[in-house]
Parts: C-alpha cells; structure tokens; sequence
C-alpha cells in the first residue's frame, strides 16, 4: 500500500482549458450594449494580434465566436441603416405632400387673381366703350353747332352784301326842311303815292313813315 502511494503522487495532468466563449439560450437575442461592443471589438483585435504573432490556428470555438459577433454587429448596422432610410423615406413623403399642397393652393390662387383680373379688364373694356360712344356723341353734336353756325355766318355774309348791292344799286337824298316821304316820292319819281317804295327801303333808319328827321340821308331805289 506503501509504495504504491508514492508511484500515485509522481503523477501530474497537463489538461489545457478549452475557451469556449459565451453563449446565450436557444431563442433569446443577445443584447449588444456600446461599452459591450467597444470589448468586443477589442477581443476580436486581440485575437488577430495573437494569431498573427504566434501564427497560430484558432479553435472552432473562437472562430464560431468571432463569426457570430462580427454578423450580429453587421446586422444591427443594417438595421440601423434600414431605420434610418425609412425616417428619410417618410421625411421625404410628408415633404413631398406639403410641397404638392401648397403648389395646388398657389395654383387656385393663380386661377382666382387671373379671374378676377380678367373681370376688370372686361368691366375696364365696357367702360371704355361707353366713353367713346359718349365722346362720339358729343363730336356729332359740336359738328352740327360748327355747321350750323357756318350757315349763319354765310347767311349774314349773303344778307351783308345784299345790302351793299342794295346801297350801291341806289340813289341817295337828304332830307331838307320841310320835306316827308311823299314829297320825296314826288320829287324823285314824280309820284307821291311811291313813298311806300321808300319807306321798304329804309326801314332800317325809318319805324314811323311820319317821322323822318333833317339831314337824314335816305336810300332811293330805282
């Protein structure tokens, strides 16, 4: 029993500790912190540096390990970015909504000032019209005022120079003391009873045939 004892203690186990890692339960997600992604990605780093030093293979485990997180990461980064793009997307479509309802207001604003416009300019136009129909009018009516003042003027021309032919045509007499129409008349036409011819002819200068005045001087017609 003795000696058997001391061949017992002269041996020694050399067993190596397998890194197997860490691992969760089937079905539950693992939840990837910053400060537990910033040790992750120093492990990884450490990893890589070690196996470049020592040029060692890693073990299924390590490999498994390392895959695992580094597409866990990658996938949360996708995620991410998916989350990102759908907020910009839904941005980008209320956006696109304001822009396109405020275009259709600014579009019936157009149509409302072009109508109304449109509107002044006709009630402008009718005015217009009624104004040169007015203007017209007037003009019409100066013409016949020009016109007819035109007439009298060569109709007081006519009747001037009638007179002047008139005076020429005719003799004249002046009256002496004593003298009436109808010793004028007799005296000029040997006729008293043409005093009548006289008087017509003087009308102008005589209102009463009864009445003329010394020195008057009378037309004598022939």
């Amino acid at each position: 029993m003795g000696s058997s004892s001391e061949e017992t203690t002269g041996l020694r186990l050399n067993l190596k500790r397998i890194n197997t890692g860490s691992y969760v339960a089937h079905g539950e997600k693992e939840q990837i912190t910053p400060a537990k992604t910033k040790g992750l990605k120093k492990e990884r780093h450490s990893f890589w540096k070690r196996k470049k030093e020592k040029k060692i293979e890693p073990t299924f485990a390590e490999t498994a390990k390392i895959t695992a997180e580094t597409a866990l990461e990658a996938s949360k980064k996708a995620e991410e970015s998916v989350k990102k793009s759908t907020a910009i997307a839904e941005t980008s479509l209320e956006v696109s909504k304001k822009a396109e309802s405020v275009s259709l207001e600014a579009l019936n604003a157009a149509k409302t000032a072009e109508t109304v416009a449109n509107r002044a300019i006709t009630q402008t136009n009718e005015a217009i019209k009624i104004a040169n129909e007015a203007v017209a009018t007037t003009n019409r009516a100066i013409d016949k005022i020009n016109e007819l003042a035109e007439k009298l003027k060569e109709q007081k021309k006519f009747e001037q120079k009638a007179e002047e032919e008139k005076e020429k045509k005719s003799q004249t007499y002046q009256v002496k003391k004593g003298d009436s129409l109808t010793k004028i008349a007799l005296n000029v036409y040997g006729d008293a009873s043409l005093w009548k011819k006289l008087f017509a002819a003087n009308r102008n200068k005589i209102k009463n045939p009864n009445f003329i005045y010394l020195g008057q001087v009378l037309a004598v017609p022939k």
